[in-house]
């Protein structure tokens, strides 16, 4: 499948747009990004659906606040790949701390390879699966079994 360049920067938008969600500096609700049977995974989590996405990106922000937790997640080396379906890959490094800004800069705290599926829907590109495989893992990369059961609906 060739890809024209308006396609490619409307599904670059939507990329970007992702991890300005994840960054809270986006105030577009994480689960419209998706398509409604959309799927968001890294590693051992998995979030499908509308509602487990919802729950999933409400969750992380609740404990974003109540940890005083920012994160920069910068995505580079976005590239198209060769198929049938709208696929793009990235590198994704993420920086982040806790406390009052500006917090102290210091290494990154991970870094993944990343796969975005593409849909063209009535309302724009979505996202039909977003994976994440991780590279690097910091001391301050989250507990993804937290994230899970946080879309699950398990508060513990």
């Amino acid at each position: 499948m060739s890809l024209s360049a308006q396609t490619y920067l409307e599904v670059q938008d939507l990329v970007l747009r992702f991890w300005a969600v994840v960054d809270e500096v986006d105030d577009t609700l994480g689960a419209s990004l998706f398509s409604a049977d959309g799927t968001l995974g890294i590693e051992s989590f998995r979030a499908t659906g509308t509602e487990e996405l919802t729950r999933y990106f409400t969750a992380r922000r609740a404990l974003s606040v109540e940890r005083q937790r920012g994160t920069r997640h910068l995505c580079s080396n976005l590239r198209f790949l060769p198929g049938e379906a709208v696929r793009m890959a990235a590198t994704v490094t993420v920086f982040s701390g806790t406390g009052a800004r500006p917090l102290p800069l210091e290494a990154p705290s991970s870094l993944a390879d990343f796969t975005f599926e593409c849909v063209e829907t009535s309302d724009g590109w979505r996202f039909r699966a977003v994976y994440g495989a991780l590279v690097f893992a910091g001391s301050d990369t989250p507990d993804l079994k937290k994230a899970a059961a946080a879309a699950k609906g398990d508060p513990s």
